[in-house]
């Protein structure tokens, strides 16, 4: 992905409108841990749009990172049969739209990371259980950001010979 100093303006805003639509789905999942469509599937198909005018890479980039992403929060709901939902699966096809390849991996490596910490502080403190579900959506979202910000660097950096 190119550096986001060399995106024209009208790219720029119009992910800083996703950027508001993905905290408020991060507010709204840690609020009443859900995800909701009547959100989520506009913003997939307007972010799938923007892949194809976007001058920040290939198209191909980021319709293979939201596939990419989307199926793998698929496979991690299934298997952990209630502890991550479907919504967490289509926001992350979301943030792949936006971050593309290779930005979707440093996204969801920041996602996880975040995800584990506030789970861990949690439960240090007293206000969550193992295996209780916690919300990830806000995770997603705060991995969106830096995808988006320094994915492509930060994914050469952390995987040199991979991407």
């Amino acid at each position: 992905m190119d550096d986001p100093s060399s995106w024209p303006a009208w790219y720029v805003a119009a992910l800083a409108v996703f950027a508001a639509v993905l905290g408020g789905l991060a507010a709204y999942d840690a609020r009443r841990r859900r995800i909701p469509n009547a959100v989520t599937y506009p913003a997939i198909a307007a972010a799938g749009a923007l892949a194809f005018v976007s001058p920040a890479g290939p198209w191909w980039s980021f319709l293979l990172a939201g596939l990419f992403a989307g199926a793998a929060l698929v496979l991690l709901a299934l298997a952990s049969r209630g502890g991550m939902g479907y919504g967490d699966a289509k926001l992350a096809a979301l943030v792949g739209l936006l971050t593309g390849w290779p930005g979707i991996l440093v996204a969801l490596f920041v996602a996880a990371a975040s995800g584990a910490a506030v789970g861990l502080a949690l439960m240090t403190v007293g206000r969550a259980r193992r295996g209780e579900p916690i919300p990830f959506a806000p995770a997603l979202a705060a991995g969106a950001i830096v995808g988006l910000a320094a994915g492509g660097r930060l994914a050469h950096l952390l995987w040199p010979g991979l991407v």
